[in-house]
């Protein structure tokens, strides 16, 4: 693939990943008084929307595999997004950070079992330093293992199959990514509706204040419509490996909107203590590493 483009995609994503974490706290102040299922079912809805009005006209040569395809990587957009929140309610934020991070790792693991591929040394290295960093910025501590914890681990899997699945079907002939990503949108909101559904969400006259209507505005249309199409259309042409590695800066631009923007039920900012800093610090150096070029791919054949 072009340098540049690559150099381009990733740039890109690193823009999605600090929307994502400046808009943690505008979502944390919203689920104290939303239900975060019906707060994903319209987020997602006015998403799907939005981008179905811009590019409706991409679907006049819409292929049954694109639908197939956009559907797949919604259900694990879907069940990641779910089971991470859910998790929420039954452990600290700080061990749902570090675990939802753990993708930083699984994801090249998952994607050498696939290709039989041992990821560059540079790679490696900087996944390392970003699981360090990732360590070291939560504070996560691990004497009991709870619901919560196996939750968010579940949702991990929904994440890295999202990427994956991204860079498996974007990279066929004559796919169109717009209509891939509509369709992720779609089954993805779609399933949210079917869960508000059975579990008695009314929906229409959910509680809603201000401040949820801002949020759902802002993650809508920036967290959810520009930023997971703007994933499948620029992913391939970097690696799920980099995409995972860049997405593990979310939480550093969380801790610094965090530390801008009030939040929770006292409406205070959260000062982190030094040794967090010194994490972000390492994710930021784990990703420049991971960008060197130091060695070639090595086949396990």
């Amino acid at each position: 693939m072009s340098e540049k483009r690559k150099i381009l995609a990733d740039a890109v994503l690193l823009f999605v990943t600090m929307v994502w974490g400046s808009s943690f706290v505008l979502m944390k102040n919203t689920v104290l008084n939303m239900n975060p299922v019906a707060f994903l079912a319209v987020r997602f809805t006015l998403a799907w929307l939005i981008v179905l009005v811009i590019f409706w006209k991409n679907l006049r040569g819409l292929k049954l595999r694109e639908v197939l395809y956009g559907s797949i990587i919604g259900f694990f957009l879907f069940v990641g997004m779910l089971l991470q929140v859910i998790g929420l309610k039954f452990t600290y934020a700080s061990k749902s950070a570090f675990i939802t991070g753990l993708t930083v790792i699984l994801v090249p693991v998952f994607v050498a079992l696939i290709e039989r591929k041992v990821p560059k040394i540079n790679v490696t290295v900087g996944v390392i330093l970003a699981f360090a960093g990732l360590w070291l910025l939560s504070g996560a501590k691990f004497s009991n293992f709870n619901f919560g914890d196996f939750l968010t681990l579940l949702a991990d899997l929904g994440f890295v199959f999202q990427i994956i699945f991204i860079d498996i079907f974007t990279a066929k002939d004559n796919i169109n990514t717009i209509n891939i990503a509509i369709f992720q949108l779609m089954s993805a909101a779609f399933l949210y509706v079917m869960v508000s559904m059975i579990f008695g969400i009314n929906l229409i006259n959910v509680k809603i204040n201000l401040t949820a209507i801002i949020t759902i505005l802002i993650t809508g249309i920036l967290g959810t419509a520009l930023a997971f199409t703007a994933q499948v259309f620029v992913q391939k042409y970097t690696t799920p490996t980099h995409t995972a590695l860049i997405f593990s800066a979310e939480p550093v631009f969380g801790a610094i909107f965090s530390a801008i923007i009030p939040s929770g039920p006292n409406n205070t900012t959260e000062i982190l203590p030094l040794i967090s800093y010194v994490g972000c610090g390492l994710i930021l150096i784990g990703m420049i590493v991971a960008e060197l070029n130091l060695d070639k791919n090595y086949s396990m054949e």
